[in-house]
């Protein structure tokens, strides 16, 4: 998708208002083994998180059940515009801890290869030594940053001549299909690039949708996964060739990992799926940070309604947590899983995420849409990731 979209880490240039309001202490606050000082405003959203519903909150937020949203939350001058539909979501969701795979060997990459055994080669330590030789060769300024990885050093590469495959840290996999690339290249910078995510009515494709992901579950059951949270569908054809264009996530039942980051920064791990797909199968895949092994599931409490999650915000509005814009519209409400790495684990926590998706912001910025120009000078949040149990803010950019 790169290319239509500015790049996540541009999100940066949009800024974050951070400012830090007056607070007292009251009384002790325990946060595993480190305690510190209740403040008012961490008062203020565990009251909110213990008052029951009153059913009386449909018109704003669908409660659990789902529906629509169109509120401003907080005040003219620092507020948000919530402009969504809310989707119905279980009053109850663990949070999930994961660790590198130990199940993933040279044969189970061989079944995702899908080669004759006889054809079949380790390349891995050719990858590493033209690796190594490229490293020794470029400039320090050149080198790429070290990101953090979820999972171990373990590298493994296959290849039947035709087709390549790899297993890295044993929680990210590659797949490569060099015939059926070739054919997807020849068209990707030439051919329209069609959204198909969310209406694909009248539109005249090669293929379906549900094919395209019938091809990429296949592939997918021979890592044991069964079920994906795609987050955005990109149609391409030209001269009769055709291939779907992919961005996916892990899904634990029907809830997905989160896709829409902003600004990455150090520390931070993202999983991510991308593929591309034709009607004779997948051309490219990968998987980032993605597959692991749940060794701990964590029942934390109730899923906040979004009635609540709407009265915490006016709290860390009025608090000035973040700055927000009255006069755009956050046009997403999803509850996903946030990951964070901790030590060799990843902590998926379930997280109400709103926020207007930055390729529809990109496109408000570049029409010259005044508002957005102006709550972006303002540092106004368009991404904010609240925890669904707590109500901790975990982010807001």
């Amino acid at each position: 998708m790169e290319k239509r979209f500015i790049s996540v880490l541009m999100a940066g240039t949009l800024g974050i208002c951070v400012l830090t309001g007056c607070r007292k202490a009251p009384e002790a606050s325990a946060d595993s083994d480190v305690y510190h000082a209740k403040s008012s405003l961490e008062g203020e959203v565990e009251n909110i998180v213990a008052e029951e519903p009153d059913g009386n909150t449909a018109e704003t937020d669908g409660a659990k059940q789902g529906g629509s949203c169109d509120v401003l939350v907080g005040t003219e001058e620092n507020g948000i515009w919530i402009c969504a539909e809310v989707p119905a979501v279980p009053e109850i969701v663990s949070t999930l801890t994961l660790r590198e795979r130990d199940d993933w060997a040279a044969e189970k990459l061989k079944k995702l290869l899908d080669g004759e055994d006889a054809n079949v080669q380790d390349i891995t330590a050719e990858y590493l030594a033209q690796a190594e030789k490229e490293l020794r060769e470029m400039n320090e300024d050149d080198k790429p940053v070290e990101w953090l990885n979820f999972g171990d050093d373990s590298l493994l590469i296959l290849s039947d001549g035709q087709k390549e495959a790899s297993f890295r840290g044993n929680t990210s996999v590659s797949y490569v299909d060099g015939m059926l690339k070739k054919s997807c290249d020849a068209i990707y910078k030439k051919a329209p690039e069609i959204d198909v995510a969310g209406n694909n009515e009248g539109i005249s494709l090669k293929f379906s949708v549900s094919r395209m992901k019938d091809i990429l579950l296949e592939k997918l059951a021979v890592l044991d996964i069964m079920e994906v949270h795609i987050s955005g569908i990109f149609y391409y054809e030209l001269d009769g060739a055709a291939f779907y264009e992919l961005v996916f996530t892990p899904s634990y039942e029907t809830i997905g990992v989160a896709s829409e980051f902003g600004q990455i920064e150090l520390g931070e791990v993202q999983p991510r799926g991308s593929a591309w797909i034709t009607e004779d199968g997948i051309a490219a895949m990968s998987l980032d940070n993605y597959c692991g092994n749940i060794t701990e599931r964590s029942e934390n409490g109730k899923i906040l309604t979004f009635s609540q999650v709407t009265d915490i915000l006016e709290k860390y509005l009025e608090n000035n947590a973040f700055c927000g814009s009255s006069k755009v519209k956050l046009t997403q409400a999803e509850l996903v899983y946030y990951p964070t790495l901790r030590e060799s684990e990843l902590i998926l926590t379930p997280a109400w995420h709103i926020c207007i998706p930055l390729h529809e912001m990109q496109e408000a910025l570049e029409s010259d849409d005044k508002a957005w120009q102006e709550a972006v000078e303002k540092g106004a949040a368009w991404n904010i990731y609240l925890d669904a149990v707590t109500g901790e803010l975990i982010k807001a950019e």
